[in-house]
Order: structure tokens, then C-alpha cells, then sequence
């Protein structure tokens, strides 16, 4: 038997004062009184299903819901609890010892149930502080009292009498505990709970299926017999519907008879046929204890046609005791009569008109009443009689074919009918809007399932008000699976056979795709007897077929019909299960064909690692990292990143280690270079380096050193990029790698055109498109890489190109650049074109398309979360909005985007960017002399970025020619002209000398 984790209530009952009790009796006659009290308590437990896990000399320890799990563990351990408070033990007044006093303690909760041993014994026992809270209620409860937690008083609430204790402190619990006390004085049966249901929400959304129950009504009303089965997943509100449509036809007049199945009483014969028979029969729901008087006016009010029943239905109901007769009969001859009685107390209440008939949970019935009621069926034809059965989709019954049968499927509550169920659960208050579609989406169609999930967040503290009038008090984090829920689900998984729940648990794991190869590779066994599994798994409504699966990765692939039947699942695996079950998904998964797909990589990883498959779950790792960045996912990429620096330091082998280490650092830094994390790339690359030393790997060295040229780009250290991505090319001709100098030769372009070397850029340039083809080709981010390579030299050679003048090329490079994101949703490559593209826009006067592809750029960067870009496309905005007529927005945006420190993330490029686009703004304004501090500021901070301080020193020259500063202008205009001269700026060249040249011309000149 596996260990596992359950949902349970755990019961501790003790004979108070036993030692007191019997002081005065002999070792045998201790031996004997305690003998039968045990007895009687575990016959308590037996009746309701409960497992005796311990004896305790004058008690016992029970659990209910395990090992196999019971919807309504909490109900039968409270019932069970009753049984044994209420019953007289027989033979304690022969040996003259007091009638034993009994003390219970019932608590509900999760446990790590299984076979316990040591020191040569063992028994079927449960672990966790579910027990210990339960074993410390039995010993604060009071002699002859049920004392149980709030857990399980949630769990029976509306069923058992409680009345509330307060909250006590525990002995070993550092928080008080909400205690109740069960009403034991209460007398009532054991089915009275079932018609006690609290309905606390209203019924949504099935208007049809009370139309189609009407419309069966009018047919009964024309004298026809018609049965309805109402069928749906648990929870699904075939109870509630059920609830509805019969307090309309008490309004109707209409005779209706309701008897529900016990789950706890299906292993007594009979159970359901008595239940219904009392109903039928209008019998009070007792608890028999005054059975003689119930039989006299029994038999007193008994129709005389009806005398030859009698005798079955004293005997089922345990009325009286049998007479001669009915001892005589054989277990078939008793059947027929009991079927006999049933059948003329039915037809009995139909005479007086339509009668409705109401079985919910049939498919909870023992098999004997099931049988009766199967064969009682087709004999009610003729007569006006409406049948209403509710079941589950896993229940076979014996009526489908029948002509006068017709199913209901109880389908899932759309989303919109999810959310008026959710507000009428929760009310309109602002504070609960952002929890509800959550709520709604995690409860996924269910009623039940919302409700249980919003009574969780009222007992936690999450909600409080009144029902429809809640408020938010405190994030509820992560929405746990409330265990009434849990409860439900692992009943249905427990009555799968243990190879059929053994490839559920291994669907658990998988998650998506589920498919019968996968499934058999996980369970050793051939595809066909996987399918099997999964078959009856889909037939017990867990899974979905591949003909219902939906959004699945792969076809014919299965799914979990809901997705909180795998959290369930998932919750029961111990960490011993979960492990062996994550390296059966790992080894299933890698060996499929596919497997080598990018796509497979997040999946592999994450089984490895779980399996603690250390070597493999590292190495996917960086392939997960990988595909996350193409993506722009570099949140995600650097989520994956810290795990798999986990498991390469779990890895044996000090080299192996170090090598995935540093693969996983490489990588990393073109998540950390797109989300702008300055001080984790310098931090991470003098690790990279420290190991590249240690392991004397020449490729790794110059991995380094390039990927250190492009952290000191970010910085704005331009000059000592430059020599280390010199270094950098150096190593990678000595390891010769290909790739690794292709890289180089870009993080060399980058500086160079940084640095205004725009000449030496576009040689660099040229290089690159001549000599790495091959290398280029690939249209995919690479490791170390936060843009795909070939954008990215499309897009600095085109700024290069332009910068130099020839903005034709540079259209040209960057319509070839659009063309292949055209085929590819990489945001971070494509935004790095469409501010070269917009930049050149801008200076030949194209405002308008400027304009509109920078609004997008800007909106692209907070939707996928790319800081670095953020402050470049903002300055370019700026710059756009400024010339066009909007400088007030302009202002405004680049204020707000200098208050918020948005450049901080893109280091000194995207802070030169806002601060010249800033004071074009504010000339446009006429507000001079903001636009002069700005514009100075902007040429003294744009340090070795000569270019952008040749276009700074222009836009100060502009600013103060404008301002009347005529000295200073003059002054900024030689200071351009002669740095735009040096570096080959035609542009700016261009327009200072214009201006120089005119004010010489008309005498103006300083």
C-alpha cells in the first residue's frame, strides 16, 4: 500500500477513568469490559466506513476517508462519534462496574496516511498535525461530549448540530483553535444530514433544464409514466437544480417523494430501499429509538390493501421483529416482497394524481436496493409518475434504451453565468472585482467548486462581510484547493483500479501532453494497455478523451477534465512519489522523437530537475533559456536560470559543474542585457570569467570577454568595450569558433558606432555580412544574445550608414530587417530597427510615420516587458512629437520619464536619447531656458558617445541661436561642424556650416 496524502477526519475516543472504573476488577474482567467497549467503538467506525488505525487500551484511533477516500469523511466520522456516545454497551451492570463515559475528539485535515513500522510491528496509521490536533480535542473534550475543529465543523455545517465552544488554546499550537461541540442530545437518523444541505447560493444558469423538467411533468400529467436522469461531473449543481424544481412543484400542489443515497450506508443491504420505503410512507426521519410506538401507528394507519406488505416493510425498517412467516422465507422470496411492498407504496401515492419520485445519488445506492429499484421501474409504466434520478457520467444503469427514459446532461456553467453566480456569491464591492475572475477561472464551470473556493477565503481571513456583500481584506496569494473539494475528487480517484491511478498520477506529472505513449514509457507497460488505463480514467470522468481534450499540444492526446482533479492528484504524491514519477516523465520525454525540439526543452527541464536528474535538468535548462529569450519571456528565461544554477551545483563531477555553470551564465546575459540589470551582468560575468579561468577553456574565455565588451557597452565605457571585444575575437580565432567571432566582430560595431568611429563601424559592417553568412543565417536569438544577430547588424549598420549619409543603404537594411521579422515575433529585434528606422524618418522630416511607429514602440515595451528599450524609443518619441507640433506632449512624457528613472535600465545611450529629444521640447515651447540647461547637461553627459554629442552640440548651438545667445551658438555650431567633419556626419556638417555661413554672409556673426 503507497504512502500518500489524504484528505481526512481523524477520530480519538477514550473511556474516561478507565483505571478508576476498574479498581476493583480482576485482570479478567478488566480484560472483558474493556474488550466489549472496544468492540463497540469499532463497530461505530465500521458502520460508516471508517478504518481503526490504532488501538489505545481504552480507546482507539479512526480514520475516515482513507485508505480509500470518502466525499464526506468529516460527516461520517462526526455520525460515527454519535453512535458511540448514544449506544449502551450491554454486560457492564453484571460485573457491577459503571456504564463507561467516552470523550471524542474529531479534527479534518490533510495527512501522510500509509503502513507504519518499526521494531517488528506495524499497522495502517496516519502522520501529521491533522492527528496530533485531534488526539489533543479528545482529551480537552468533556466527559460524555464531541469535540471537534472548525476544519471539520466547515465540512458538516447544516448537517450535525454544533454549537460553537470559542476559541481555546492548545497545548503545542502557538495560535488558539476554534473549537464545537456536537449536540449529542439531538436525536435524529442517519440520513436526516442529507436533507439538512446548506444552499447559500442561488441557482444560475439552468433555465433550460427547468424548462425540460416541466415540459417531462406535462407529459405525466397525460398519464404517462417518465423517468429523467439528471447526469453531471460532482458539484456540477444537479443537487441544487434538484432543490429548485422541487419547491416549484410544492407551489404546483404536485406530490413529490425525495430520498437520497448514503454513501456511508452502501455497504448495508437495503439502505436506500429503507430510506426511500420511510419516505414513501411519510415515517418521520428518526433515530428509531422509540421504533415500537412508530410501528403501532404504523400499523394502526396501514391501508388494509395493503397488509400483505406489512411484514417486509417492519422488517426492512426494523419496526418490530420478524413474525414466523417472514423467518421462513428464503434472501429471493424476501427480495420479491420487498420489491412488492415498494412498488404499491408508489403506485399508492399516484393515485391521487402525477406523483414525482426523486433518487439523487443513485449511483451511491448498495447494490440490493439498486437492484429493486432497477426492477421497479418498468413496472410503473401506466401510471402518472415522474422518476428524477441523478448520477454521475461514470454510472452504468440498466434503463438507457428504454423508451421511456431520457437523459440530462448537466453541462458546466458558462463563464458569464460563473460570474453572476460569483457576484451574487460575493457582491459588487471594488475590492473583490480583480479575485473574482479568478475565482471563476480556477473553479471552471463548477458551482460547487466556486463556493467551496470562496468559503475558503472567508474562513482564512481573505474575505469579510455577509454573502453578497464581502470585501477584500488581504491578497489570498495562491488560491489553495479547499479540502471538501479535495475530498470529492479523491473519492473518484480512489475507486480507479491502482494501475489506472497509477497512470493518473503519472498524467498528473506529464500535465500536457497526455498521451498513451508517454504514459506507457512512464509505466512500463505497452501502448495499448496504457490506453486502457487512461480509458478508465476518462470513464470515471478525471480525464478527457482525445475526441474532448481541449488546447492540447499534441492530437489524440487526453486531459485533465478539470484542472483542479490535478492539483488534487498531485497534492496525495508524497516527495519519495513525486521524484520517481518527475524521472519516469524526464526519461518518457526524452526519448520521444521530438525531444530535441526547443519547445520540449521548459518541460524536460522542469522533470529533471524535480527527478534531481541534476546533470540533465542544467543542461536543459539552458536550452529552456534559451527559447525564452527569442521570445522576449526574459523574466522567465532568468526564473529557469536560477534553478539551473541549483542543479549544477547538485552535480558530482566539479568539472561537469563548472561547465554547466558557466553555459548558464553565458546565457543568462542576454535576459539581464534586455531587462537592463547592470549590476547582475558585471556580477555574473566575473563569475563566468573566475570559472573560464579555472577550467582553461579558450572558448569559454572568449565567450567572456564578449559578452563583458557588451556589459561595458551598457555601461557607456565604450573605449574599454571596445578592447575587450577585441580580446574577444582574438580567443574565438584561437578556439576557432565561428559563431563566438561573428559575435565578437558585433559587440565591435556596437562600440565603434557608439563611439561616432562611424567609418571603422561600417567596415566592421561590411565584415560581417561578407565573411559570417553562414552564421548569420540562423533567424534565432543565440546564447549570451538579447536580439536575433542578423537585426542586430542590420540595425547598427543602418544607423552607421545613415549617420555617414547614405540613408538610401540604410532604408535598404532595414526593410531587409522588417522582412524577417515579418516571419518572427521577437519584440525586443524588432524594436531595435524601428528606432533606427524612425531616426532616419525624423531627419527627413517623415514626422508622421515617425510618430506612429515609436507610440507602438513604447507601448511594445511595457506590454513585453523590455526596459532597456523603453528610454531609447521615449527619446525618439520625443524627438518625433517635438517637430510635429506636440512638444507639450513631448515634454511631458520625457519629464515623466525622467521623474520614473526609465533610463536607468538602458545606462547612458537611452538617458542621451531623452535628454536631447527633452530640449527640443522645451524650444519648441519657447521655455529657453530649461531647454539650455538641458541641452548643456545632455553634451556633458554624453561622455565617449561622440556621435550623440555631435547631435547634442547642434541642438544646444539651435537652442541658443533661438534664445538670442548669439556668441554661444556661434561657439556650439564650429564645436559641431568641426566633430561632425571629424567623424564623417554629413548631415550635421552640413547644417552648421549652413547657419555659420549665413551669419557670416549677413554680418551676424559674434
Amino acid at each position: 500500500m503507497l504512502t500518500e496524502n489524504k484528505q481526512v477526519s481523524v477520530l480519538f475516543v477514550d473511556v474516561c477513568d478507565s483505571t478508576a472504573l476498574l479498581q476493583h476488577s480482576d485482570p479478567e474482567e478488566s480484560r472483558n469490559y474493556l474488550g466489549r467497549a472496544l468492540n463497540h467503538l469499532a463497530e461505530a467506525v465500521g458502520t460508516y466506513g471508517g478504518t481503526v488505525s490504532q488501538l489505545l487500551g481504552d480507546g482507539l484511533v479512526a480514520l475516515f476517508g482513507a485508505p480509500l477516500a470518502q466525499e464526506d469523511h468529516a460527516l461520517r466520522a462526526c455520525l460515527a462519534a454519535l453512535k458511540m456516545q448514544r449506544a449502551t454497551i450491554p454486560g457492564h451492570a453484571v460485573q457491577g462496574v459503571a456504564s463507561p463515559t467516552l470523550r471524542i475528539g474529531i479534527n479534518s485535515g490533510e495527512v501522510l496516511v500509509g503502513v507504519v513500522g518499526q521494531y517488528g510491528w506495524s499497522h495502517y496509521g496516519a502522520d501529521g498535525k491533522t492527528i496530533h490536533l485531534a488526539s489533543r480535542l479528545e482529551k480537552m473534550a468533556p466527559p460524555g461530549g464531541i469535540l471537534i475543529s472548525a476544519a471539520t465543523q466547515r465540512l458538516v455545517a447544516q448537517q450535525i448540530d454544533t454549537r460553537p465552544v470559542g476559541l481555546r488554546s492548545v497545548r503545542g499550537l502557538d495560535d488558539p483553535v476554534e473549537l464545537h461541540e456536537v449536540v449529542v442530545a439531538t436525536e435524529s437518523s442517519a440520513a436526516a444530514p442529507l436533507t439538512r444541505k446548506q444552499r447559500w447560493a442561488p441557482l444560475v444558469g439552468r433555465e433550460e433544464s427547468l424548462r425540460m423538467l416541466a415540459g417531462d411533468l406535462d407529459i405525466v400529467r397525460t398519464g404517462a409514466m417518465r423517468t429523467i436522469g439528471l447526469c453531471g461531473d460532482a458539484g456540477i449543481g444537479k443537487s441544487r437544480l434538484i432543490a429548485d424544481w422541487i419547491a416549484a412543484l410544492a407551489g404546483q400542489g404536485i406530490d413529490v417523494c425525495l430520498s437520497q443515497a448514503r454513501g456511508y450506508a452502501s455497504a448495508r443491504a437495503y439502505s436506500t430501499a429503507a430510506d426511500l420505503i420511510a419516505s414513501l410512507a411519510r415515517l418521520p426521519q428518526t433515530g428509531m429509538t422509540d421504533a415500537q410506538s412508530i410501528g403501532r401507528t404504523l400499523v394502526a394507519e396501514w391501508a388494509p390493501e395493503g397488509a400483505a406488505h406489512l411484514a417486509a416493510i417492519n422488517d426492512l425498517l426494523d419496526l418490530a421483529a420478524p413474525d414466523q412467516a417472514w423467518l421462513a422465507l428464503n434472501p429471493v422470496q424476501r427480495r420479491r416482497r420487498i420489491g412488492e411492498a415498494l412498488l404499491w407504496l408508489v403506485r399508492r401515492r399516484a393515485q391521487a394524481g402525477p406523483f414525482v419520485l426523486v433518487l439523487e445519488d443513485v449511483f451511491l445506492a448498495d447494490r440490493e436496493s439498486r437492484r429493486l429499484f432497477e426492477a421497479l421501474l418498468p413496472k410503473l409504466q401506466g401510471w402518472p409518475i415522474l422518476v428524477c434520478v441523478s448520477y454521475r457520467p461514470d454510472f452504468d444503469h440498466q434503463w438507457r434504451e428504454a423508451p421511456w427514459f431520457a437523459e440530462r446532461m448537466i453541462e458546466p456553467l458558462r463563464d458569464g453565468e460563473m460570474l453572476r453566480l460569483a457576484r451574487a456569491l460575493l457582491g459588487d464591492d471594488l475590492s473583490v472585482l480583480g479575485i473574482m475572475n479568478e475565482l471563476v477561472a480556477r473553479a471552471d464551470g463548477n458551482p460547487f467548486f466556486l463556493e467551496q473556493l470562496v468559503i475558503t477565503l472567508i474562513d482564512d481571513g481573505s474575505l469579510e462581510g455577509t454573502p453578497g456583500a464581502y470585501r477584500l481584506q488581504r491578497s489570498p496569494g495562491e488560491l489553495r484547493v479547499p479540502g471538501s473539494i479535495a475530498a470529492v475528487i479523491s473519492a473518484r480517484v480512489d475507486r480507479l483500479p491502482d494501475a489506472a491511478k497509477s497512470a493518473l498520477e503519472a498524467a498528473a506529472i506529464l500535465g500536457d501532453p497526455i498521451t498513451r505513449e508517454l504514459i506507457a514509457a512512464m509505466q512500463a507497460v505497452d501502448p495499448g494497455r496504457a490506453e486502457e488505463l487512461l480509458g478508465l480514467c476518462v470513464a470515471s470522468g478525471l480525464l478527457a478523451g482525445p475526441d474532448q481534450a481541449r488546447d492540447s499540444l499534441e492530437q489524440h492526446a487526453f486531459a485533465f477534465r478539470h484542472a483542479l482533479v490535478r492539483d488534487v492528484v498531485l497534492a496525495a504524491l508524497t516527495r519519495a512519489r513525486l521524484k520517481a514519477l518527475h524521472r519516469q516523465a524526464f526519461l518518457a520525454l526524452h526519448a520521444r522523437p521530438w525531444a530535441a525540439e526547443a519547445d520540449v526543452a521548459p518541460a524536460l527541464a522542469h522533470h529533471a530537475f524535480k527527478g534531481e536528474e541534476w546533470e540533465q535538468a542544467a543542461r536543459f535548462t539552458v536550452k529552456s533559456m534559451a527559447r525564452a529569450i527569442s521570445r522576449s519571456a526574459n523574466q522567465e528565461a532568468l526564473q529557469s536560470f536560477e534553478k539551473g544554477l541549483h542543479a549544477a551545483r547538485r552535480v558530482d563531477d566539479a568539472s561537469i559543474a563548472q561547465t554547466l555553470e558557466l553555459a548558464l551564465r553565458l546565457e543568462a546575459i542576454g535576459a539581464m542585457l534586455a531587462l537592463g540589470q547592470i549590476d547582475d551582468i558585471f556580477r555574473n560575468m566575473e563569475r563566468a570569467e573566475a570559472i573560464a579561468v579555472q577550467l582553461n577553456d579558450q572558448r569559454a574565455r572568449a565567450a567572456v570577454s564578449t559578452e563583458t565588451a557588451v556589459f561595458l557597452w551598457m555601461r557607456g565605457r565604450f573605449e574599454q568595450g571596445l578592447r575587450y571585444a577585441s580580446q574577444g575575437l582574438e580567443a574565438a580565432r584561437l578556439a576557432q569558433r565561428r559563431h563566438m567571432m561573428m559575435a565578437a566582430h558585433q559587440t565591435r560595431l556596437m562600440h565603434l558606432h557608439a563611439l561616432g568611429r562611424y567609418a571603422e563601424a561600417a567596415v566592421e559592417g561590411h565584415v560581417l555580412l561578407s565573411d559570417y553568412g553562414p552564421e548569420l543565417s540562423a533567424h534565432v536569438v543565440q546564447s549570451g544574445w538579447a536580439a536575433i544577430p542578423i537585426v542586430n547588424l542590420y540595425a547598427f549598420h543602418a544607423s552607421t550608414l545613415w549617420r555617414l549619409g547614405d540613408s538610401a543603404t540604410a532604408h535598404t537594411f532595414c526593410a531587409k530587417a522588417y522582412e524577417i521579422l515579418s516571419n518572427i515575433n521577437h519584440p525586443y529585434s524588432r524594436l531595435l530597427i524601428d528606432t533606427v528606422q524612425s531616426q532616419i524618418w525624423i531627419e527627413g522630416g517623415e514626422l508622421d510615420p515617425a510618430e506612429t511607429l515609436m507610440r507602438a514602440g513604447v507601448q511594445q515595451c511595457m506590454a513585453h516587458n523590455v526596459p532597456t528599450m523603453l528610454s531609447v524609443c521615449t527619446g525618439v518619441l520625443g524627438s518625433a512629437l517635438a517637430r510635429n507640433g506636440k512638444a507639450a506632449e513631448a515634454a511631458t512624457m520625457l519629464e515623466n520619464g525622467f521623474a520614473d528613472r526609465i533610463y536607468e535600465a538602458a545606462g547612458p545611450y537611452g538617458r542621451t536619447f531623452m535628454r536631447v529629444s527633452l530640449g527640443v521640447a522645451y524650444r519648441k515651447l519657447g521655455r529657453f531656458d530649461d531647454a539650455i540647461a538641458v541641452g548643456r547637461k545632455a553634451v556633458e553627459e554624453t561622455a565617449e558617445e561622440y556621435g550623440h554629442q555631435t547631435e547634442a552640440l547642434y541642438e544646444l548651438a539651435e537652442t541658443l541661436r533661438h534664445a538670442g545667445d548669439l556668441a554661444g551658438a556661434e561657439a556650439n555650431f564650429k564645436r559641431a561642424a568641426e566633430a561632425a567633419d571629424r567623424l564623417g556626419m554629413p548631415h550635421y556638417e552640413r547644417q552648421a556650416a549652413a547657419v555659420l555661413a549665413d551669419w557670416r554672409k549677413d554680418g551676424y556673426a559674434a
